[in-house]
């Protein structure tokens, strides 16, 4: 199901249903800016760094062909003031965004000649402030993109680095995981001197997904070695010994400590439903609570809205009210990233 690496050219076909109830209070706060020359992309996951608000984004259509031939990116960036929707982004001389991931040599002249639909994508998954504060770190999956709905194949999650004001990113050469592992890739966090993340995979046969967690020492989060799994009772460097930690996020989510609950909040979209969920939890790895809506969404004209995930560099009220954000499809090839405010209990 994979909602978050959905390729925005699919979402507006699929069809779905909303909750009937309301959730919590909510503010729409509207979207986040895109150049002119972008009429949808999605995604979200960003963290303040230096100050200032790192925003990335997966497939990003365009009306032009940037400098590079290629009338797609499969990832751009921008940065905003703490609270603002304008974002600042480099522009090419076409006035297109730049990749926030350059393509290998081998990968760039396979998607010429291959793409859209046949492509080598780089999607970000989420991100953390770099221990130095020098930038940020990125952790983004790579995967190809094959003909038809959904189809896509998973081979491998890799850190990438950003310096403060750039959106051209610089990948470390070497993978942290590589498929058939999990793509350990979402809600990056740090806790007590680790860097979580999770991957969330679909329930076969089932309206349903699991996600797993893995965490490292930050420092030493670049090096594949230093991962482990939470095994559903201890940590091991195993990885093939991960169990489920937390149903329910569609391919994408976000989990943060919120000081106002005293626990940790999982924040997703529902599954093929324009709402919010949200789950709390003692520690990074669970015990997770029973899910609960947290806000109806926008409907967007024709599918469902997706990828929520909750920021807490935005709560205000000692982390009562959350910001969150959710790709909104608004038509044909076309859609934005918006955020909404809500009240917690």
């Amino acid at each position: 199901m994979r909602r978050r690496l959905e390729p925005l050219l699919l979402v507006a076909i699929l069809g779905g249903c909303s909750s009937s109830s309301p959730g919590l209070p909510s503010i729409d706060l509207g979207a986040l800016s895109k150049p002119a020359v972008v009429t949808a992309r999605d995604g979200g996951a960003a963290a303040l760094v230096g100050g200032r608000m790192l925003w990335t984004f997966g497939d990003t259509l365009m009306t032009v062909t940037g400098v590079d031939g290629f009338n797609y990116r499969s990832a751009t960036a921008g940065w905003a003031s703490v609270g603002d929707l304008q974002l600042d982004e480099e522009l090419d001389a076409m006035g297109a965004p730049f990749q926030l991931f350059p393509f290998t040599a081998d990968e760039a002249a396979y998607n010429t000649a291959n793409g859209p639909t046949e492509r080598y994508a780089l999607w970000p998954g989420s991100v953390i402030e770099a221990p130095d504060g020098s930038g940020a770190w990125i952790f983004y999956q790579r995967l190809k993109v094959h003909p038809g709905a959904l189809n896509f194949e998973a081979l491998d999650v890799g850190l990438a680095r950003l310096s403060a004001g750039s959106t051209v990113a610089v990948r470390d050469p070497s993978p942290l995981f590589s498929a058939p592992t999990p793509a350990y890739a979402l809600a990056a966090h740090v806790d007590g001197g680790f860097v979580y993340l999770y991957a969330c995979d679909p329930v076969p046969g089932q309206l349903d997904e699991v996600c797993r967690v893995v965490r490292a020492p930050v420092a030493d989060s670049p090096s594949a070695s230093a991962w482990q799994v939470y095994d559903g009772a201890t940590w091991q460097v195993d990885l093939s010994q991960a169990q489920p930690v937390l149903h329910g996020p569609p391919g994408d989510l976000s989990v943060s400590f919120n000081a106002y609950l005293g626990q940790f909040l999982a924040v997703y979209s529902g599954i093929f439903a324009n709402d919010v969920r949200w789950r709390t939890s003692p520690r990074p790895e669970g015990p997770w609570s029973a899910e609960r809506l947290l806000f109806e969404t926008l409907a967007p004209p024709s599918g469902n809205d997706y990828a929520g995930k909750e920021h807490p560099e935005l709560a205000t009220d000692g982390g009562r009210t959350v910001v969150v954000s959710y790709a909104h499809p608004t038509g044909t090839f076309a859609g934005e990233v918006r955020l909404s405010a809500v009240t917690l209990p």
